[in-house]
C-alpha cells in the first residue's frame, strides 16, 4: 500500500513491466460536474467527453455518464453514483477492468473514525450538496466490484491525494486498485478553463509516441502513463508561468498610479482557498499515484 507524487523508475525498463496484453472488458463511469449557477462553477464535463472519446477509440463500449448538465445516464447525486457503481460492478467479470473518472470539486471534512493523520477525510462534492467521503468510496468499491476485477480511479479534484484511502488496514486485501489524483490533499486541482489540468495532462500523455505504441499493444502500465502525465503537467505549468511573465512585461508603467500597499498585495497573492470548505490550500499542483493490496502499478495494465 503506497502513495507518491514521484515518477517511480522513470526511464527504466521496470517502469513498464507488463508481459502480456490486457484482454478483459473495460467498464467505465464518468461523473463530471460543472456546478452551473453556484458560487463556484467549473468546466468539468468536457473532461468526461474527451476521455470518453479516447476510451471509445480503443474499443471501450460500456461507458456510463453522470453529468449535471447535458445528456447523460443520470444526475451525479450521491444516491445515483452509489447505485451506478453497484450496477457496473454487477457486470464486471474476473479479469475485467472498472474505471471511475471524477471531475469536479473535492474537499476535506472532519475525520470521524480517526484513520486520517491530518484529521480530515477527503470527499467528492456531488449534486444537492452530497458528499462521498474516501471512507465511503473505499467501502463501496470493495462491496460492489468483484475481487478479481482491476480498478483504476481518475480523480481530477481538489484535496484528492488520498481519496483512495490506501492506508486502511485490512480493507483491500489482494485487490488490484490504483488511483491518479489531481493533486495532494493540501492542494487545489486547477480548472484551466478548458478542462481540468490533470485530465488534460492524461490526454496529452496518451498521445505521446511512447504511450501510443504501448496502448496499441495493450501493454502500457499504470506507472508508465502516470510518469508521462507528470511530464505534461510540468510542461503546462512552465508555459503558464512564461505567459504570466510576458503579460507582466507588456503592462505599461503609469508614474501617476497610486503606490500600492505591499501588505495588501501579499494578502491578495496569498495561499489558495478551498471554495467548498473555505480552508487555506498550499500553492502548486502535484499529481499523485496511489495503489493498494496486491497491486504493483508497474505491472498493472492501463485500461485504454
Amino acid at each position: 500500500m503506497s502513495s507518491t507524487w514521484r515518477q517511480r523508475f522513470y526511464g527504466e525498463e521496470r517502469e513498464n513491466a507488463i508481459k502480456k496484453p490486457f484482454k478483459g472488458d473495460v467498464h467505465m463511469l464518468f461523473c463530471c460536474l460543472n456546478y452551473a449557477g453556484t458560487e463556484s462553477p467549473l468546466g468539468c464535463i468536457v473532461d468526461g467527453e474527451r476521455l470518453t472519446d479516447a476510451a471509445a477509440a480503443k474499443g471501450v463500449s460500456d461507458i456510463t455518464k453522470l453529468y449535471d448538465e447535458g445528456e447523460s445516464s443520470g444526475l451525479p447525486t450521491k444516491e445515483n453514483l452509489i447505485n451506478t457503481i453497484k450496477d457496473l460492478g454487477s457486470r464486471c467479470k474476473p479479469g475485467d477492468y472498472f474505471v471511475f473518472h471524477f471531475s469536479g470539486h473535492g474537499t476535506g471534512v472532519d475525520d470521524e473514525d480517526g484513520d486520517e493523520e491530518d484529521g480530515q477525510d477527503e470527499a467528492l462534492c456531488l449534486m444537492d450538496e452530497g458528499l462521498l467521503t474516501d471512507d465511503e468510496l473505499a467501502a463501496l468499491l470493495v462491496e460492489a466490484i468483484p475481487q478479481d476485477t482491476l480498478v483504476l480511479l481518475l480523480v481530477d479534484a481538489c484535496a484528492s491525494g488520498t481519496i483512495l484511502d490506501v492506508q486502511k488496514p485490512g480493507m483491500w486485501g489482494g485487490r488490484k486498485v490504483a488511483c491518479f489524483s489531481g493533486c495532494q490533499d493540501s492542494q487545489c486541482s486547477q480548472d484551466t478553463g478548458n478542462g481540468g489540468a490533470m485530465t488534460n495532462a492524461l490526454l496529452e500523455a496518451l498521445e505521446k509516441k511512447s504511450c501510443k505504441k504501448r496502448r496499441k499493444a495493450k501493454t502500457a502500465s499504470v506507472q508508465f502513463i502516470f510518469n508521462r502525465m507528470v511530464d505534461k503537467l510540468d510542461e503546462a505549468q512552465e508555459e503558464g508561468e512564461e505567459d504570466e511573465d510576458e503579460e507582466d512585461c507588456d503592462e505599461e508603467y503609469d508614474e501617476d498610479e497610486e503606490e500600492y500597499d505591499e501588505e495588501e498585495e501579499e494578502e491578495d497573492a496569498g495561499a489558495l482557498i478551498d471554495p467548498i470548505s473555505g480552508e487555506e490550500r498550499d500553492e502548486g499542483q502535484d499529481l499523485n499515484l496511489s495503489w493498494c493490496g496486491g497491486c504493483d502499478p508497474t505491472k498493472m495494465p492501463f485500461p485504454f
